[in-house]
């Protein structure tokens, strides 16, 4: 018996991104863009559609990322929450993967790597809404030992900003469970950035010079 795991990969990133409501509303569009003929004004129609709700949905999360971290600097936030914030950056991390290694979980599938100048912006603010994610983690679950008192009320944005963009938290865990969302983040940052960099090479267009 030959077990393919690419093929076990990709089935298992397509059943999570089936947890998402996009997929689902998504779905819907699909398929009513395919009931018309391809390119005909119908179906550019549904397209246009399917478009804006991908971005609407993605630029929309970042918005929303933002608030629940202010507003977990004011009032305290149900601790359940981090779970579903949590479950969020695994699906963000998700359709990234599916995309590059796939070319599944968006709109135009069937290749592999199909980057555009699109898909590489709205990466990043999947990213960037990442981070506000993490940072509102850190404020509902997380705890620091070595936190100065004039960083203390923005230690968890701190945190994720600097393990974001260097790979290296700024603060150590006070308890196992900060230690292993840290990893996680870690975790988080160097596969997300492998797949920009791998979205980059695919826009560059590399000719031999001429003799």
């Amino acid at each position: 018996m030959q077990i393919n795991i690419a093929a076990l990969v990709k089935q298992l990133i397509r059943w999570i991104y089936a947890l998402s409501p996009y997929f689902w509303l998504d779905r819907f569009f699909k398929h009513k863009e395919s009931e018309f003929e391809p390119e005909s004004a119908s179906w550019q129609r549904y397209r246009d559609k399917r478009l804006f709700l991908s971005e609407f949905y993605i630029v929309g999360w970042l918005v929303l990322a933002v608030l629940l971290y202010a507003a977990s600097t004011q009032v305290s936030l149900p601790l359940w929450l981090s779970i579903l914030l949590m479950l969020r950056i695994v699906g963000i991390l998700n359709k990234e993967l599916g995309v590059i290694l796939f070319g599944i979980c968006k709109i135009t599938e069937g290749t592999a790597v199909s980057a555009t100048g699109r898909v590489i912006v709205l990466a990043m603010v999947n990213y960037t809404t990442a981070m506000f994610l993490f940072a509102s983690v850190y404020q509902l679950v997380g705890h620091f030992s070595d936190v100065p008192d004039y960083l203390a009320v923005w230690a968890p944005l701190i945190q994720s900003l600097q393990t974001q963009f260097t790979l290296g938290a700024p603060f150590e865990a006070a308890d196992a469970q900060t230690w292993w969302l840290i990893t996680s983040h870690g975790i988080f940052c160097f596969t997300f950035g492998t797949i920009v960099i791998s979205l980059f090479v695919s826009l560059l267009n590399v000719k031999p010079l001429r003799a």
